[in-house]
């Protein structure tokens, strides 16, 4: 196990992502972010607190991809079981900052941290397991679509967009558990892909 947690660079790299995460998310709260070149359905701004979560996915499977290839493709270990775990763990400290940081600041964005950071994770990794280590651009480019796409008028989102509807939404709470178990499956079941 603690050659899995140095391998992947689990101890280093995901408490400053984890760090990075909180802050930005006590920083950004509720507040706008102007983006009217981008949107094509005349909104003039997105809430920042969507961006956070990018923070965690890209860390998340930066850690995943640092890998010890033969000794892992040949060895007896769970590796990819504990990859999964390791998954579950940072969408699992989510729930518990988006809930800390909505109780202490009052923000509604933070109410959505959790939902939003498994369905960014659960995305990276299955294109991970379809494209291998270029997956890392994928957090980034969803939100980019959601934004420019993803608005029917200003305020009303779409309901594939996830990212962008309120807190407690059933559809966006089963859209992003879905995406999560069918990312930690792909990553778990599929074949590496090359680097």
């Amino acid at each position: 196990m603690m050659w899995w947690l140095k391998a992947r660079r689990v101890h280093t790299h995901l408490p400053v992502g984890f760090l990075l995460f909180v802050l930005l998310a006590a920083v950004i709260q509720d507040g706008p972010v102007a983006l009217p070149s981008l949107t094509l359905s005349g909104s003039e701004a997105v809430q920042g607190m969507i961006f956070v979560p990018l923070i965690l996915a890209a860390v998340l499977f930066n850690c995943l991809q640092s890998r010890l290839g033969a000794a892992e493709d040949s060895g007896i270990r769970a590796v990819r079981l504990y990859d999964a775990l390791l998954a579950l763990g940072v969408v699992a400290l989510t729930v518990a900052a988006g809930s800390a940081l909505a109780s202490v600041t009052g923000s509604h964005a933070a109410r959505n941290l959790d939902r939003n950071t498994a369905f960014l994770v659960g995305l990276t990794l299955l294109c991970g397991a379809l494209f291998g280590s270029s997956a890392v651009l994928m957090p980034t480019v969803w939100p980019l679509v959601v934004i420019m796409f993803g608005l029917r008028g200003p305020g009303d989102p779409y309901p594939w967009t996830v990212l962008l509807e309120p807190p407690h939404t059933w559809y966006a709470t089963t859209g992003a558990a879905l995406m999560l178990a069918v990312g930690i499956a792909a990553h778990v079941f599929f074949p590496r892909r090359p680097a």
